[in-house]
Order: C-alpha cells, then sequence, then structure tokens
C-alpha cells in the first residue's frame, strides 16, 4: 500500500531505492504510479533530482532480452552465486533494492536459455486442410506447402551443413542455387527427406507428394539426384519432365505432363485421363473428407480438364455437373457424399 505523500518529503537516494513503491514503480510502471510518483516530484520538487538517480541506478541493473553466450551464462550464474554465499556468510540481510535486482538478474538469465533453447530447436510448420502456406527457408529457398502437409527443418543454417527438409505430404520447391563452378562444397547441397526417398538438389524447380504410402517427385527444372534411405548404389537422375515414383520398395522414372503436378499451388488442378478415384483421393487428402459413393462404379470413369481448388463448394459442385454427380459435403461427419443424379 502506497504511504503518505508526506512521508516522502525527506527521502534520500538510499532510503528511496529501498522504497517497495518506487521499485514497483520503476520496474513495472503503470498509469496510477506515474501519476503518483509525478505528484510526489511536484509536490517535493527537492526530490526530482534524488528520484532521477535512484531510478537510474535500479534500471541499469535490468536485463535486455539479449542472447548471452554460454560462456557469458556460466560466469554470470557464478557471480550470483557468489554474492548469494558472501551475503550468507555475512548474515546481513540484503537490502530490498538488491533483491529487486537479483530477481531481475535471474529472470533475465532464464529468458536468456529459454530463448537459446527455442533458437536451436527445428522448426515444424504444418498446414490445415484446404490451405496453402509459402514458407522462406533460411537460405532464401521458397517452398510452398499444399493442404494437409508438413515441413521440418533447422532453425539455422550453417555454412559447413547440407541444407535439409523433411517433408511429410506434398511441397513444390524452388531452391536457391548456391554453386557457381568448381566443386561443391558441403554448404552447397540442398537434400530434402520424403518418405523412404531422399532427393538431393543443387538449383531446381520441383513438386514432392509423399502421401497414401507413395512418394513421387516431379521435375520442373534444372536436375536431381533420388536415393532410398540406408539403401547404396548408384541415384536416379531426373531431368525436366521426368517423374520418379517410389512404392513397394522401387524408384521408377517416367516422362509426365508438367502443369498436372505443379498446379495446385496455383490454385488449380489439372487432370489428364485419369480415374475419378485420384480425384476423390485429392478431396480427401486436402480437403480431409472421407469420400463415400452409392455405386462403386463412379470410381472407374476417366476424366481429363481443369479446376479451380480454391474454393471447396465451388470446386465440389463444378466436378458434380461435370460427371452429373451430387457432391455433398458433411461438415459433422466429415464425409462426402457421392450419388448419381
Amino acid at each position: 500500500m502506497k504511504k503518505q505523500m508526506s512521508g516522502y518529503a525527506s527521502y534520500n537516494l538510499e532510503e528511496l531505492i529501498n522504497d517497495e513503491d518506487f521499485l514497483l514503480w520503476v520496474l513495472h510502471p503503470d498509469e496510477i504510479s506515474n501519476l503518483h510518483w509525478q505528484n510526489i516530484q511536484d509536490t517535493f520538487p527537492q526530490l526530482r533530482e534524488t528520484i532521477t538517480q535512484a531510478k537510474a541506478i535500479v534500471q541499469s541493473m535490468r536485463f535486455e532480452r539479449d542472447n548471452l553466450k554460454e560462456h557469458e551464462q556460466s560466469e554470470l550464474w557464478e557471480a550470483i552465486q557468489a554474492k548469494t554465499t558472501l551475503l550468507k556468510k555475512s548474515g546481513k540481510r540484503m537490502p530490498l533494492w538488491y533483491r529487486y535486482a537479483a530477481a531481475a538478474m535471474i529472470a533475465g538469465i532464464l529468458l536468456t536459455v529459454g530463448v537459446f533453447y527455442q533458437m536451436t530447436q527445428p522448426v515444424s510448420i504444418n498446414t490445415p486442410y484446404g490451405q496453402l502456406k509459402t514458407i522462406t527457408l533460411p537460405d532464401g529457398s521458397l517452398v510452398t506447402l499444399n493442404a494437409n502437409s508438413t515441413i521440418k527443418y533447422d532453425r539455422n543454417w550453417s555454412k559447413n551443413e547440407i541444407r535439409e527438409v523433411w517433408i511429410e505430404g506434398e511441397a513444390f520447391l524452388k531452391v536457391k542455387h548456391l554453386n557457381t563452378s568448381g566443386k561443391i562444397a558441403k554448404h552447397e547441397r540442398f537434400v530434402v527427406h520424403t518418405g523412404e526417398v531422399n532427393v538431393e538438389v543443387l538449383g531446381t524447380s520441383f513438386n514432392v507428394n509423399d502421401r497414401r504410402g507413395r512418394t513421387e517427385v516431379a521435375l520442373l527444372e534444372g536436375k536431381i539426384s533420388l536415393g532410398l534411405n540406408g539403401t547404396p548404389g548408384k541415384p536416379l537422375v531426373l531431368a525436366p519432365g521426368d517423374i520418379a515414383e517410389f512404392e513397394k520398395g522401387k524408384l521408377i522414372k517416367k516422362p509426365i505432363n508438367v502443369a498436372e503436378y505443379a498446379s495446385w499451388k496455383d490454385g488449380r488442378l489439372y487432370f489428364k485421363d485419369v480415374p475419378v478415384a485420384k480425384i476423390f483421393n485429392y478431396f480427401e487428402d486436402i480437403y480431409g473428407y472421407k469420400v463415400v459413393v452409392d455405386d462403386p462404379e463412379i470410381l472407374k470413369k476417366r476424366v481429363s480438364g481443369s479446376l479451380n481448388t480454391q474454393n471447396e463448394q465451388v470446386l465440389f459442385k463444378a466436378f458434380g455437373m461435370t460427371l452429373n454427380l451430387n457432391i455433398t459435403p458433411n461438415k459433422q461427419t466429415r464425409e462426402l457424399m457421392i450419388t448419381t443424379k
């Protein structure tokens, strides 16, 4: 509880920095305390210089939220312990301002350790159903993450280490090219880990899809090589327009329609002579519905075309009209009911 204003009339510097109300105002100012201490200075002008000095002393003991190096943290902690031991041996009671300063110091150390821990933790980014997200990696490479997908990578990339990311779901990557000539340095390598497949890149654009126990890597620009986890052997090299499919322990390369595999990042779905079942798999993976059909023969139909994927309701309506189907989403059960008209 605040003292009567008259009680501060004869305060000196030492008394002021041991006053709990004064410390609370300096360390945690608010509108009421600001007004209170302004009134004190207006009432007792002779205290203004003393208050300014005391405030500066207290503030000088507060810690900014900087990242201390490990040896600096250790030295600071040892200093605190030494001060604590000295005070215990002397049997003297620690002044109130000193206790506040020590508390602020310890809080600063704990905050620094927390920040240091956070900075060393890997980054993990997930996209919800129906949403895309573009991420800039530490080297400036760009990743567009499709819905219901995850990317993980180290928060800070060393110049002496390989650039690595881990992807689940689907992503389009545009990798920054670091090598200009000569031997490739370690930090110039870029590796994408997806499922059982490792994709190594120098500088290129490609699509990765790892869903339903099947991994596909489609190359748009540049050059990439693929290998399998824990399996030695000659890597599979892709050229633009190639796709590598990994299923049941094997990597198979074949040509593709590039537009079909990269269109999702621009909000469109291209398909050429594909079974309807594949389109419904896409609906499940991207929008989180379980497709339920009243006639299994629907799944065997083959379609070609292009659809806008930016609005799921419009997408379902347009696709249903194309195939003469009723496509009805049930938000509660997360089922997509497909019936013939």
